[in-house]
């Protein structure tokens, strides 16, 4: 893979990086603003609502308090009589239920020790009871000597057709006990739990009952104020217009059914809703909770996530969209960039080859001029100048082959160990790295081991059938600057003597091939037989270290036999 794939490769890879962290950060971010619009969403539906609601909330506890205010009010204008005068309320009760018109019942109840109970008797006798007596739940006698509390009968109420229960003691009842000991305790006005009152046993109502002082501060008992649940919710209710579609339930702090329910279009009968969203709102009435459970028919929370998945997909579809268009403008200007790029490396190539093809030429035609030129030695004929120029010629002629189908980049050195470059190349034992040598360099070694195999072949080695020839070449100091190390050595062959001569062959391996290759050469006519060294420089051999990394060792040709 070259330089320029290489850099394609990591511009491509880091615009798929750069895609793939806008999608990702578009997903979080949509995703983030979803959930934060349906928070917020949720919030400001609950406010919206909540906001209806506290304002009929505040309407209807105010109705509720004043009829707080109006029970403590009346109490404070009532002055009770002697315990045995009749009638002691008179016109006062009536007076009092045409202030209220959910007020269904207005009654005096004193405090009557048991010592004191002639005188109560007294008073209901003489207001028309026929044999009165105080009377308890089921209409039971009540004897006040058994008793170690106070009386609190009823003396007079009002309207009249209620009198049927004067004499009724509501100590005897423990929910009306206990409201009537609160009042006196905290001298407010106090309620009970709903409860059935005797004149009226069909419908569940609440009693108010409203503490009375004498001058001394003396307890003297409590004015009761009836008032049925269902007209007293509903026109509490409907003091102000209820959120549309919502329930009101109507819950006491010590019972766990509602004391009163409305439902849409002021219906109290229960209905069924899968999904509501609650709100909950208290109020003291009567020295005692009221809860009101405002059940809208809403479900929130899906609308919530309906509200924050619509965002989601709009943030998606954005994201898309920008991942899509970065996508889509990157791989148009990358393919103008490759398109234009391509056409100044197609001209610059063009120029390269044009001058490289120059040089290639004039080097190629100034190698072989020099072949011929040294090829003519003295004492040796015609034919016989005319073969050894033709060999060298050919052996230079097939290197530049093997530059030629590698695009003149690189050869590898064992790939010019073969038959049609050096003659008896297959007696030649080679040992040594592969390494791709530069055009020059490849020129140098195909006529340096042609020169060298010819010499063998002629009067060295491989001139007998036992001769061996041992080419090795291996790399020095590979940190800083690698060395180039090739020995020929031959052996099992005649005695050698150094040439009288000096040829075109001596020539090439004693100044040409060092030059060439910035080396130095040492030549040696042992009568073993003959050795040739040559050291470089490995930059000199090969166009860069990167191109230059050694492949394993291995065999180029056979061992000889």
């Amino acid at each position: 893979m070259s330089l320029l794939d290489r850099i394609d490769m990591r511009q491509r890879l880091a615009l798929r990086i750069l895609l793939a962290l806008l999608a990702i950060c578009g997903v979080v971010l949509s995703i983030y603003i979803a959930r934060e619009e349906s928070r917020q969403y949720r919030t400001l539906e609950r406010l919206r609502i909540g906001e209806n609601i506290d304002a009929h909330f505040v309407a209807v506890s105010e109705h509720i308090l004043a009829r707080a205010s109006l029970a403590k009010a009346v109490s404070r204008f009532f002055v009770p009589p002697p315990l045995d005068q009749a009638y002691p309320l008179s016109k006062f009760g009536n007076q009092a239920l045409s202030l209220a018109s959910d007020l269904t019942t207005v009654g005096w109840l004193p405090e009557v020790e048991p010592a004191h109970a002639d005188e109560a008797l007294k008073s209901l006798a003489d207001s028309g009871v026929s044999a009165p007596a105080f009377r308890g739940p089921d209409g039971k006698i009540v004897d006040p000597e058994k008793l170690d509390r106070p009386l609190y009968p009823i003396i007079d109420i009002a309207p009249t057709r209620n009198r049927f229960v004067l004499g009724v003691d509501a100590g005897s009842f423990p929910d009306r006990l206990l409201a009537i000991r609160r009042a006196k305790e905290t001298r407010e006005v106090t309620r009970t739990r709903p409860l059935r009152l005797v004149q009226s046993p069909e419908a569940s109502a609440l009693l108010l009952y409203a503490p009375i002082f004498g001058e001394n501060g003396g307890f003297l008992g409590v004015m009761g104020f009836g008032f049925k649940i269902d007209e007293f919710f509903k026109a509490a209710l409907a003091t102000a217009k209820v959120p549309a579609g919502a329930t009101v339930n109507v819950y006491s702090h010590d019972i766990e059914e509602p004391l009163f329910s409305l439902r849409p279009g002021g219906s109290s009968r229960n209905q069924s809703v899968k999904r509501q969203t609650y709100f909950e709102r208290k109020m003291d009435f009567g020295r005692s909770d009221l809860t009101f459970i405002y059940a809208v028919p809403r479900d929130l929370a899906r609308e919530a996530f309906l509200h924050g998945l619509w965002v989601v997909a709009l943030g998606l579809a954005v994201t898309g969209g920008a991942v899509a268009l970065v996508g889509y403008v990157s791989n148009r200007a990358a393919a103008l960039s490759d398109e234009v790029s391509q056409r100044r490396s197609a001209e610059e190539r063009l120029k390269v080859l044009i001058h490289e093809l120059n040089h290639r030429v004039r080097n190629v035609m100034s190698v072989a001029q020099a072949v011929v030129r040294l090829s003519f030695t003295p004492g040796l004929s015609l034919s016989d100048i005319q073969k050894t120029c033709e060999g060298r010629l050919q052996a230079l002629a097939q290197a530049m082959s093997m530059l030629t189908a590698s695009d003149w980049r690189s050869v590898g050195l064992l790939s010019l160990m073969s038959e049609e470059i050096i003659p008896f190349a297959g007696r030649i034992q080679v040992d040594g790295p592969d390494i791709a040598l530069r055009a020059r360099s490849a020129q140098t070694f195909a006529l340096l081991f042609y020169e060298l195999a010819t010499n063998a072949a002629k009067h060295g080695a491989l001139s007998v059938p036992g001769g061996t020839v041992n080419l090795s070449w291996h790399i020095d100091n590979l940190g800083s600057d690698p060395v180039f190390h090739l020995l020929w050595k031959e052996s099992g062959g005649p005695k050698v003597e150094a040439p009288q001569r000096r040829g075109f062959g001596e020539l090439l391996v004693r100044r040409i091939a060092p030059r060439d290759v910035a080396g130095k050469s040492q030549v040696r006519y042992d009568a073993a037989g003959f050795e040739y060294e040559l050291e470089a420089p490995l930059r000199e051999l090969i166009d860069t270290p990167a191109k230059a990394a050694a492949k394993a060792p291995s065999k180029a040709a056979p061992k000889a036999a």
